[in-house]
C-alpha cells in the first residue's frame, strides 16, 4: 500500500537535489513538495541555483510535485518573490533566532513580520509559508510570549512549525507538542488535520534515526497531521531511504 501522507523533502545543495531526482525519486508522489534552500542563515542567496534545481527536478519528478524556495529574512524572500523561476510556487521563511535578522519573540511583532512577508510573496503570485521555531511550543521560559501557531495562519498561507527537537525527547514530549498544536487549531475553529510537523532524519542534533523517525511519524499520523516536513543531510542518505521505504508501506 502506498502512503497517503504528503511530505516536504528538504534539499540545500546540489548533492541533495541530485538525490531527489534519482535515488529518492521513487518516494516522491504528486502532492509532495521539494523544499529548495538558499540564502538561509548566513548562506548567500542564489537565484541561479533555484533556476538550475527546478529545471533539473521538473524533468525527473512526477507531475504534481511542487517546489518551494526556503530562505531567511525579508530581503531574501522579496528577491525570490520577484526573481525566482515560475516553478517556485511558494516561499518558506525560516523564522528563528540567529536565522532571521529581524526575529523577535514578541508575538505581535512576529505577526507584523509575517504580514510583510506574505504581502511580498502574494504581490508576485507566490504562496507564503511560515517556518517558525518550535521552541515556544513547550519551552518553559518562552510560554509568556504567547505564541499561537494557528494564529499565524491568518497572516500567511501555511505554517510549518519546526517540531523536530520535541521528537528527540520521546513519545511523551512529542505527543505534548502535537497536542499543543492541536489545541491551538481547535481553539480557532480550524481543522486540526491542517497541521504540518517536522522530523529530522539522522544522527545530527535534533535528529532521530529511521526506526525512531518511523515511530514518531506513526504517532503524528494517529494524531491527524496533514503533512510531514522531512529534514536530512547527504551523510544520512541510508537512514532517509529506510525511513521513506517504511513510510511507503
Amino acid at each position: 500500500m502506498g502512503r497517503t501522507l504528503p511530505i516536504v523533502l528538504a534539499a540545500y545543495n546540489d548533492t541533495m537535489v541530485q538525490a531527489a531526482a534519482s535515488d529518492l525519486r521513487p518516494f516522491l508522489v504528486p502532492g509532495d513538495e521539494v523544499d529548495l534552500v538558499t540564502g538561509n542563515h548566513s548562506n548567500p542567496l542564489s537565484i541561479p541555483s533555484l533556476e538550475r534545481w527546478t529545471r533539473q527536478l521538473a524533468g525527473r519528478l512526477p507531475e504534481g510535485v511542487r517546489f518551494l524556495a526556503h530562505t531567511s529574512g525579508l530581503g531574501n524572500a522579496g528577491k525570490i518573490a520577484s526573481d525566482a523561476p515560475p516553478a517556485i510556487g511558494s516561499i518558506l521563511l525560516d523564522y528563528e533566532p540567529n536565522w532571521d535578522p529581524e526575529f523577535t519573540w514578541d508575538f505581535a511583532g512576529t505577526l507584523q513580520h509575517l504580514d510583510q512577508f506574505a504581502s511580498n510573496c502574494r504581490a508576485h503570485g507566490r504562496r507564503a509559508v511560515a517556518y517558525p521555531t518550535g521552541r515556544p511550543l513547550l519551552e518553559g521560559p518562552l510560554q509568556g510570549y504567547g505564541w499561537d501557531y494557528a494564529g499565524m495562519l491568518g497572516h500567511v498561507d501555511e505554517v510549518y512549525p519546526q517540531t523536530q527537537h520535541w521528537a528527540t525527547l520521546g513519545s511523551d514530549r512529542w505527543a505534548a507538542a502535537l497536542g499543543k498544536l492541536r489545541s491551538q487549531w481547535s481553539a480557532r475553529g480550524l481543522d486540526p488535520g491542517r497541521r504540518v510537523v517536522q522530523l529530522t532524519v539522522g544522527d545530527r542534533e535534533n535528529g532521530v534515526l529511521a526506526p525512531v523517525a518511523s515511530e514518531r511519524c506513526r504517532e503524528a499520523i494517529q494524531d491527524g497531521i496533514q503533512r510531514l516536513f522531512v529534514w536530512w543531510s547527504p551523510a544520512v542518505m541510508g537512514e532517509l531511504v529506510s525511513f521513506l521505504s517504511a513510510l511507503d508501506r
